[in-house]
Order: structure tokens, then C-alpha cells, then sequence
């Protein structure tokens, strides 16, 4: 008796035990979890990147047959049960023990609750486990709650979870579409996912349905024609078997890598990417492993398109040359060259560096215009030192501009950067271009603009944002840098980039271990790199590029760069008009704006170059523009933040501030 006693106390302990230690198990996650590798990734038209290995359904939308027959070969007392079969689990244990096998007789909520909260380890401690866990389960959620977690999460093979996706993959059909027969080899695969698997072993896999419709027929659950039907579509029946190639999965690494920044719990998720599917698509064909590029939408700040590995997109380095050469031409501009400044072109030595121009002659002088547009070496590497008193000080100034525009990679902190010694990927440098169709804007770039969770309910979008704005270059700066860009693609090394003549702008780059090409139009920046020895821009980079933008141009527009005027002035109270219209555009927001608030005329100079009048008519208005003379227009905003709207009214918005070039002429 005392020992019967003292078993009693023991196991009443070690139950108790069980219910607390199964119920923080069963706290930590609901029946709904989705493992985080089990979301879906589409291009931008709703497309998938890749076939998906998860797809939600709700119950409301699963076929009747399905359910039938998953209960009929599974679980037919599944809505009678409390969770468990006591009976069925201890003549499966004796069974198992005699024979040596492993165990079975699970319910659907205890195969549920293995998939969920256990491990698919065999043992007679998971199956306890699953006894505990089903009491909490089955308390807590109703039995249709139950079965529609069992039909989403069910392993079926080839890392496919639930009947959704294996109804796409096997069959290439939504689930709500599946006859009778291919509903039996689902069920048939929940057995032994790789003995059924239906690419490996599809004669299996037929069989196992056979053996589901036999049984039905058994059971005059269906009639004998229609068993004749269901059997000649079984024979006739073959698997869809949907592969991707490695270009696909570059794009879903990048995806998953801004993903990774987003904090999700779980998954299931549909992952919307801003990648464009007909220009990936018709690029990606022709890709070879020595090149990488990248598409940007310089406006919203989309990454439209990339070729080429992850890695060498994003984050291999190579050499830019001659790429480098807009940048601190840039700042000569702003400096007070101009394309006649008159540059030295003789033989040059620094030091041990004795530089040479690619054609080894030289003209003795060049103007400005011409060493770049032509990329003429020896005058850049004066016009880089022309820029401060010093070479290191050069040195500093151009390396100080090149990392405050957002170029990470390997600086040689010498003057031999003037030549592009530099060492960057194509990403970094598309996205540094954008300053000359955006007049110094750098939006912030990204891959995934919508998320909807399991149901389809938006949960995250992304709206176009302004990483930063170069304030200390002027828009006369960066109107003549692009005329001088658009010139090159015109007339100079980049002049094979085009049949016909289009609006394009850009440089070529030459390294001794790869090429470049790097432009822009005033919606989209290219950047293109090939690596390996012997190569030209000329002949090796341009007709990437070429590829792109005539895939590119084939369905969309080229849009032109605004050209700065420096003799005339807007209409400041019609200008704000046409700005507050612009909020109407799909790209911007009335919040964003404001929460972003820039010049007007860097942010739209389009709209701002269609309100010029004579400066005499708005001396006296000019100076008058701050936010007491607003606020008529922006009372009637939908700001979304009451504090964002405090915070903007309190500002003065002077035309020094904002129209800098104007208050100079002005004055």
C-alpha cells in the first residue's frame, strides 16, 4: 500500500509537471505559426520569383472532397475526439513494440501539434508530450480552427508545407481546383513524404492515390463510373515539376537581406519586390558570371533590376577608373571652372606614378569639356589637383565628397584616385549618380515595397524617402555636370551606347581588372561592370549596358533631366499651387513631403521651370515667403502627425534657404 501510495504521489507530481511544462510550451506560439523560410516572393506585377513552398487557405475555401478524404484516411474521428485516441495509441505502441517499427496512430491535432510545437523525432516522450499538448490545444482552439492549421502546415514533400503550395507545384492549380484524384495523392504523400515524393517516385505516389480511391470505392463513397473516371485520369496523370535558375535566387537573397532589417515574426508572408520581371527577365538570359549591374528608379528610390550575383551587385569591389572623373569635375564646376577652362595635357610624373592618357599621345591642352567627354587622363589629374592648395588636400577634398554621397568600398587615400584607383560596386555607384538628375537628391533606396501576412492583409508599404541632400553644390553645378554627361554619351567614349539619339547621360570606366559603364536619364540610373583582363568600356561594358536600357526602353519612356536656367526666377505663389498638385503624383504623399521637405525646385524642377517671370515683378515678394504667407495652403494638408504639421509651421521658410540661387541673383 505504501508503495502504491507513494507511485500514486510520484505520478501525480510528474502529471502536474507535465501540465506546466507542456503549457509554457504550448504559450510560446499559436497553432496559426508559420516557420519564417516559408514565404512567398513576387516581381512587382504579383509574379513569383520563385515556385512558393507555402500558400494560406482558409478552411471557407478548401474543396469539401479534400476534407473528406483527408478525414477518411487520417482521422475519422477527428470531431469526436478530445485530441488523442487512447485506444488507437496503445495498439499502435503494442503493435510497434512487437514489430520494431516506429510509432504511429496520431490524430490530426496531434500531428498538429508535432508540426507546430515538437520535433518529428519518434519516441514515446513526444508522444506523451503530444498527449498534454493536445489537452491545451483542443481547449483553446475549436476543431475547423484545428483542421485548418493541419491543411496549411502539413508536410508534403520537397519542402513543400501545406496543400496550397503542393496543389501549385504538383499540379500547377489553386487547391479549390483539384479533382478527386490528385486530392487522394496529397493525402496519399502524408504517409511518407519522400517514399510518395512525386518527382522521385511518381509511380509511388500514384499508387498510394489509388489506394485511397480503392478504399472509397469500398465504401460505395464513390460510384463505380466514377471511379473508372478518377483511375484514367491517375494513369494519365504527370507531375509538374517548376524549377528557377540562379539569377532568381540572387534576386531573393537581396529580398531576404532587406527582410532581415524588417523584424517579422514568422511566416507566410507575401513579399512584393520593386523588381521588374520583363526587364529581369529579358536581361538575365544573356548574363555571363564575369558581370554584374544594376537598374535604380532615381525618383522613388526602387531597385528596378540587378544582374549578376548578390554579392558582386552589393558588395564585391572592384577598381571604378575613369568612373570616378564626374565626381570631382563636379566640384571644379562649383569651384568656377567651365568647359573652356583651358587644361595642361603634357607628359606628367608625381613621385614613382607616371600616369599616361589611354591613346599614349598628348595635345599639349584641352579644355575642360573635352578631357572628360573624351576621358582624357593627364588634364583630369591636374583639374583633381587644381581643386586645393595641395595634392593631400585634394586628396581629402574628393574623398571627403565621395563618402558623404554614400560610396563605400576602398579608398587609397592618394592621388592616384584621381584615376579611379577607388574601389567600389555597381550599386554604390548607381546609387552616387543619382545626384545629377536628382540635383543633389539621394533617395533612399529599397527592394521590398508591400508585405501582406498569411490572409493578405497589408501590413507594411514602403513610400519613396530622401536618404540625403548635397546642399553645398549648386544647381548651375549639377545642370552643367549633366549637359557634360549627356555629352559624352552623345559624342564621346560612351557615343556606340545608342543607335539612335537618346536622352541619356553617363561615363565609361576602365580598370586594369574591369570595365564600366554608369548613366542615368531622369527617371532611371544604370551602373554595369565586367570584370577580367584586356578589357575596354568601349567594347565590353557599353553593350551590356545596351542590352538593359534596350530591354529597358522597349515598354517604358526615356525621360529627360531638367536643365537649370540661371537667368530667371519663379512665380512663387502659382509655383506653390503646382507643388501642392504634385502631392496627387503616386510617388509622393502629402506627409512625405513635408516630412521630407526640400527645395522645390530640386524636388520637381520640371513644374519649376514652368513659372519663371521677370525678377523686377517679385523683389518684394521674395522675401516674404515664409510661413505666415503658407499657411492659407497649408491649412487644408492632410499632415496625418498633428506634431509634423506643428513642427513645419513653425519654420521659416526664407528664399535664402530655399531658392538659394535665386536670393544670390537677386541680391
Amino acid at each position: 500500500m505504501k508503495f502504491f501510495l507513494s507511485g500514486l504521489l510520484i505520478s501525480i507530481l510528474v502529471g502536474i509537471s507535465l501540465f506546466i511544462y507542456t503549457k509554457n510550451i504550448y504559450s510560446e506560439k499559436s497553432i496559426f505559426s508559420i516557420n519564417s523560410n516559408y514565404n512567398t516572393y513576387l516581381f512587382s506585377d504579383n509574379s513569383e520569383i520563385i515556385p512558393p513552398k507555402f500558400q494560406y487557405v482558409s478552411l471557407k475555401d478548401v474543396p469539401t472532397d479534400l476534407i473528406f478524404v483527408l478525414l477518411w484516411s487520417e482521422d475519422r474521428d477527428f470531431f469526436g475526439h478530445p485530441g488523442f485516441d487512447l485506444i488507437g495509441l496503445i495498439r499502435s505502441i503494442i503493435t510497434n513494440i512487437k514489430s520494431g517499427t516506429s510509432f504511429g496512430g496520431s490524430t490530426l491535432t496531434q500531428q498538429t501539434i508535432k508540426n507546430i510545437y515538437l520535433t518529428h523525432e519518434k519516441s514515446i516522450n513526444r508522444k506523451i508530450l503530444e498527449l498534454f499538448l493536445s489537452f491545451w490545444v483542443e481547449r483553446s482552439y475549436t476543431k475547423n480552427e484545428i483542421l485548418e492549421s493541419y491543411i496549411n502546415i502539413a508536410y508534403l514533400g520537397n519542402d513543400i508545407n501545406g496543400f496550397g503550395a503542393a496543389a501549385k507545384r504538383y499540379f500547377g492549380k489553386d487547391l479549390k481546383n483539384l479533382n478527386l484524384t490528385e486530392i487522394s495523392i496529397l493525402v496519399g504523400i502524408l504517409n511518407s513524404p519522400e517514399y510518395f515524393n512525386p518527382y522521385k517516385y511518381p509511380l509511388k505516389a500514384k499508387n498510394q492515390g489509388l489506394l485511397i480511391l480503392n478504399s472509397l470505392l469500398e465504401s460505395q463513397m464513390i460510384t463505380n463510373e466514377e471511379y473508372k473516371n478518377y483511375t484514367y485520369i491517375l494513369n494519365n496523370l504527370s507531375f509538374k515539376k517548376r524549377t528557377f535558375d540562379e539569377n532568381n535566387l540572387q534576386i531573393l537573397l537581396a529580398i531576404k537581406s532587406e527582410e532581415a532589417n524588417l523584424n517579422l515574426s514568422g511566416g507566410g508572408y507575401i513579399i512584393k519586390s520593386t523588381i521588374d520581371r520583363d526587364l529581369f527577365e529579358f536581361t538575365k538570359n544573356s548574363w555571363e558570371a564575369s558581370q554584374s549591374a544594376i537598374v535604380l528608379d532615381n525618383k522613388t528610390g526602387k531597385i528596378l533590376s540587378f544582374f549578376g550575383s548578390q554579392y558582386d551587385v552589393f558588395f564585391s569591389n572592384r577598381q571604378i577608373g575613369s568612373t570616378i572623373k564626374p565626381f570631382y569635375y563636379l566640384l571644379a564646376l562649383e569651384k568656377g571652372y567651365n568647359f573652356d577652362t583651358k587644361l595642361l595635357d603634357e607628359p606628367f610624373k608625381i613621385g614613382d606614378w607616371t600616369p599616361k592618357n589611354f591613346e599614349k599621345t598628348f595635345k599639349g591642352s584641352v579644355t575642360l569639356k573635352e578631357a572628360l567627354i573624351n576621358s582624357i587622363n593627364i588634364p583630369s589629374i591636374h583639374l583633381f589637383l587644381d581643386l586645393e592648395t595641395d595634392p593631400l588636400k585634394s586628396v581629402e577634398k574628393v574623398e571627403n565628397f565621395l563618402t558623404d554621397i554614400g560610396i563605400k568600398g576602398y579608398y587609397p587615400h592618394d592621388i592616384t584616385i584621381s584615376l579611379g584607383t577607388l574601389e567600389s560596386n555597381v550599386y554604390n555607384i548607381a546609387r552616387a549618380f543619382s545626384i545629377f538628375p536628382n540635383y543633389g537628391i539621394i533617395p533612399k533606396y529599397y527592394i521590398i515595397q508591400e508585405i501582406y501576412d498569411k490572409n493578405g492583409n497589408l501590413i507594411y508599404k514602403k513610400t519613396p524617402q530622401i536618404e540625403k541632400k548635397i546642399t553645398y553644390i549648386s544647381n548651375k553645378s549639377y545642370s552643367l555636370m549633366n549637359e557634360l554627361l549627356e555629352s559624352v554619351v552623345k559624342e564621346g567614349t560612351a557615343k556606340n551606347l545608342f543607335i539612335n539619339n537618346n536622352n541619356f547621360h553617363g561615363k565609361t570606366g576602365t580598370s586594369d581588372n574591369s570595365v564600366w559603364f554608369s548613366g542615368y536619364d531622369g527617371k532611371i540610373n544604370v551602373s554595369v561592370r565586367k570584370d577580367g583582363k584586356f578589357l575596354l568600356s568601349t567594347t565590353h561594358a557599353i553593350p551590356i549596358a545596351r542590352t538593359i536600357l534596350k530591354n529597358y526602353y522597349y515598354y517604358n519612356s526615356n525621360v529627360k533631366v531638367p536643365k537649370y536656367n540661371f537667368s530667371v526666377v519663379v512665380d512663387l505663389k502659382n509655383s506653390f499651387d503646382e507643388l501642392l498638385d504634385v502631392f496627387n503624383n503616386k510617388y509622393y504623399s502629402k506627409s512625405l513631403y513635408i516630412k521630407n521637405i526640400q527645395n522645390y525646385e530640386f524636388l520637381f524642377p520640371d513644374l519649376y521651370l514652368k513659372n519663371y517671370k521677370n525678377v523686377s515683378e517679385l523683389n518684394h515678394k521674395l522675401f516674404e515667403f515664409d510661413s505666415s504667407n503658407i499657411n492659407s495652403y497649408i491649412k487644408n494638408l492632410d499632415f496625418g502627425d498633428k506634431k509634423v504639421f506643428n513642427d513645419f509651421t513653425k519654420e521659416k521658410f526664407y528664399i535664402d534657404i530655399f531658392f538659394p540661387e535665386l536670393y544670390y541673383y537677386i541680391k
